[in-house]
């Protein structure tokens, strides 16, 4: 069960500190324990098989389309470190926004309201097309947003990296995505987020912030809760969870501003 356990946190890339702060679980000692006498309890299994689950779904759903077979192999390598960092943590954070991306669309479709895609070379747009949508979606990188019948649109850029934008031009709400999920740089995440926030309300002082985190610790959360430069936050791994209900609310919250409902 020890060695069981070790392969698949390790293949969500999650650090024991990180399972231990998410799923409020101490798998250091289960995984140190060889001869398996401490029992994993069934609530345990499920919670963890959730957790891990949510973060290979994370990974397969987005990094397979950027990441080669070498990357992927020392992405598994780095979460028996202590950190992700350097490039790894960048590309993480990447890979989150792509995923963020890839929902909106779907979100988009599912609502029957998504109109075309936006090149991101020249003014070019590519018409929706049902039958092209896995293909468009699996090369979402090649888009710098999408337009919606009634005009408004949703630009994927970086800092903010998502926009929401107006049938006049104007910017609706902003949308800033941290897929790491280590808790010692959830922080440092936060901060980041706030530094992009801010320059978006001194472009437009009343303008919407939404913050997606993979990992908001109980510190952060304070932090959030009394800052005024934030108007609402999501679990990243909630969004991904079967009938989230913040995905849910996310979503609606998003298409409202969009003025879709």
């Amino acid at each position: 069960m020890s060695r069981l356990l070790a392969y698949y946190r390790n293949i969500a890339v999650l650090s024991q500190k990180s399972v231990s702060y998410l799923a409020k679980i101490d798998v250091k000692k289960k995984e140190n324990d060889v001869y398996n006498t401490i029992p994993l309890e069934p609530d345990q299994a499920i919670k963890l098989s959730i957790l891990f689950n949510e973060h290979i779904t994370l990974i397969i759903d987005s990094s397979i389309q950027s990441f080669t077979e070498r990357e992927l192999y020392g992405l598994l390598l780095t979460s028996t470190g202590a950190q992700i960092d350097g490039s790894w943590r960048n590309a993480i954070g990447e890979e989150a926004e792509k995923v963020v991306q890839r929902l909106l669309v779907n979100e988009a479709k599912e609502r029957n309201v998504l109109g075309a895609f936006i090149s991101r070379v020249g003014t070019s747009v590519e018409q929706f097309d049902l039958n092209k949508l896995e293909e468009q979606v699996s090369n979402i990188h090649k888009y710098r947003g999408i337009l919606l019948i009634n005009k408004t649109s949703i630009l994927f850029s970086s800092e903010p990296d998502i926009s929401l934008i107006a049938v006049n031009g104007t910017t609706v709400s902003v949308i800033e995505v941290k897929g790491g999920a280590d808790p010692a740089g959830a922080l440092e995440r936060y901060g980041a987020a706030k530094k992009s926030f801010g320059e978006a309300r001194r472009l437009s002082p009343d303008v919407p912030t939404i913050l997606v985190a993979s990992c908001i610790t109980s510190e952060v959360h304070t932090r959030i809760s009394q800052d005024t430069l934030i108007t609402s936050y999501y679990n990243l791994t909630e969004l991904l969870s079967e009938n989230s209900i913040s995905y849910d609310r996310f979503m609606n919250e998003v298409f409202s501003l969009l003025g879709i409902v």
